[in-house]
C-alpha cells in the first residue's frame, strides 16, 4: 500500500494498480518484495506490507528518490 495516498499496490501475488512498473514478488517462504521499475519522483514516501493475522501485522519501508 502507497500509505500517503492510501493506495492499494497488490493484493497477495496480485498487482491492482494499472500501473505496469510495480511487481510483487515472493520467495516461497515469508519474504515478500515490491518492485518498481523506472523509479519516478512521484513514488517517494511511505509503502506499507500488511499481513491480516490476528493481530494484524504491518511493516512500513520510505522510499526516497533522489
Amino acid at each position: 500500500m502507497f500509505v500517503e495516498k492510501f493506495t492499494l499496490l497488490t493484493l497477495a501475488k496480485s498487482v491492482i494498480t494499472h500501473n505496469s512498473r510495480f511487481k510483487v514478488t515472493h520467495n516461497g517462504h515469508r519474504t515478500w518484495h515490491l518492485h518498481i521499475h523506472d523509479v519516478q519522483e512521484r513514488d517517494r514516501g511511505a509503502y506499507m506490507c500488511q499481513i491480516n493475522t490476528s493481530p494484524m501485522k504491518s511493516q512500513v519501508g520510505y522510499l526516497n528518490v533522489v
